[in-house]
């Protein structure tokens, strides 16, 4: 867990969910649904009981709405990542808004509700995100763990980083994406279960 975000941060952005309070630890995954990686990733989940959250970019729920269904037939919790994964720091207020809308309008129709939680792609936000995720009633979630797996293709040394860092209430960062579909099996199984042989507990981000 680094100072930055589990001080810092949290202390000059109140209204943002960097960690919870919650003796569990809160699995998260952001940019899919994509056909390969999410599937590797449910069949984990399933296969230990663990729910996670995946925060989902609206154009490809579009493309891989069967997968869309899966996530929520598993239990899962789903939050909005943006309709095309633009950055939201310094555009302007109706690119930002058109882009969590959207994206609301997509996932909601599986949700017969608008999504609950909103991350901001590669995390990277401004006040007007936040000023219109708070309009749109959604909480913004962030994390204190980044599992940095789109830079390492290694599942030892993700698992390292990861495990050592992972407190109860801690938010946990992965991708099911592209970059990670050929490696996500092999380093999300290692961390989970090197968590759960520790004794940690897992759930959806709490509403």
């Amino acid at each position: 867990m680094s100072f930055l975000n589990s001080v810092v941060a949290p202390a000059l952005f109140p209204s943002i969910l960097w960690r919870t309070s919650e003796r569990s630890v809160h699995i998260t995954f952001d940019d899919g649904p994509h056909p390969a990686a999410t599937q590797t990733v449910l069949k984990i989940l399933h296969a230990r009981g663990i729910r996670a959250t995946f925060f989902l970019v609206g154009r490809n729920v579009q493309q891989y709405p069967e997968i869309t269904r899966e996530i929520l037939l598993e239990g899962h919790s789903v939050g909005n990542h943006t309709q095309t994964h633009q950055v939201m720091f310094l555009r302007s207020a109706d690119v930002q808004r058109d882009e969590i809308q959207a994206a609301n309008e997509v996932i909601g129709k599986f949700l017969n509700s608008k999504p609950r939680f909103f991350r901001p792609p590669y995390g990277y936000f401004d006040l007007r995100t936040l000023n219109i995720a708070r309009t749109e009633g959604q909480r913004v979630v962030m994390w204190d763990v980044d599992s940095r797996d789109f830079s390492t293709s290694r599942p030892e040394s993700i698992e390292r980083s990861v495990t050592k860092s992972v407190t109860p209430g801690s938010i946990v960062l992965f991708h099911d994406n592209a970059s990670t579909a050929g490696s996500i099996g092999a380093y999300l199984e290692l961390v989970l279960d090197h968590l759960l042989q520790r004794g940690f507990q897992f759930s959806v981000l709490p509403i």
